[in-house]
C-alpha cells in the first residue's frame, strides 16, 4: 500500500472517529460496556456482525416465517456509483453508518434514509490502477 493511500486512509479513520464523537450525544455513545451488553439492545447493530462473536443474527422477532412475504422496500440511498460496494453498515440509535467507494463515509437516518452527513477523502482517481479488487472497503467501525 502506498504511503499516500495509507495516509489518506488514516485521515479518513480519524475523521470518522471525530464525527462519531461529535454526534455521540445525539446519535448514541458506544463504549466497551455497551458492546459487551449488545444482546440487551436487540435493535442495535453496533459492530459488523452485530456482536463480538460476529453472529450476523438479529434476535428481533417482529419478522418471521408468517409475515416475511409482506416485506417491501422502505427506502434506498444512491451512492452515485456503479462500482462495487462491500461495506457492512452499522446502526447506532437510529443512525446508519456506512461507507462507499474510495472511503466515502455516510451517516443516514435509518428510518427514512435521509443523509445526515458525509465525508469524502478526495482520493486521486489514478490510484485505482493499482488496486487489485476495485476501490472498495469493508465498512466503518466505532
Amino acid at each position: 500500500m502506498s504511503s499516500v493511500i495509507l495516509e489518506r486512509w488514516t485521515l479518513l479513520v480519524c475523521f470518522a472517529c471525530a464525527q462519531s464523537l461529535a454526534h455521540a450525544q445525539s446519535a448514541g455513545a458506544v463504549d466497551d460496556t455497551r458492546l459487551a451488553r449488545v444482546d440487551a439492545e436487540p435493535g442495535q447493530w453496533l459492530v459488523a456482525g452485530r456482536n463480538r462473536e460476529g453472529s450476523y443474527y438479529s434476535p428481533l422477532k417482529r419478522i418471521d416465517d408468517t409475515n416475511v412475504g409482506r416485506l417491501g422496500l422502505a427506502w434506498e440511498f444512491k451512492t452515485g456509483t456503479f462500482r462495487g460496494l462491500e461495506a457492512t453498515p452499522i446502526v447506532i440509535d437510529g443512525v446508519m453508518y456506512t461507507s462507499g467507494n474510495w472511503g466515502i463515509v455516510y451517516a443516514l437516518d435509518a428510518v427514512t434514509g435521509r443523509r445526515l452527513w458525509g465525508f469524502d477523502p478526495v482520493n486521486d482517481g489514478q490510484a485505482a490502477r493499482y488496486a487489485c479488487c476495485d476501490v472498495v472497503n469493508r465498512g466503518v467501525a466505532v
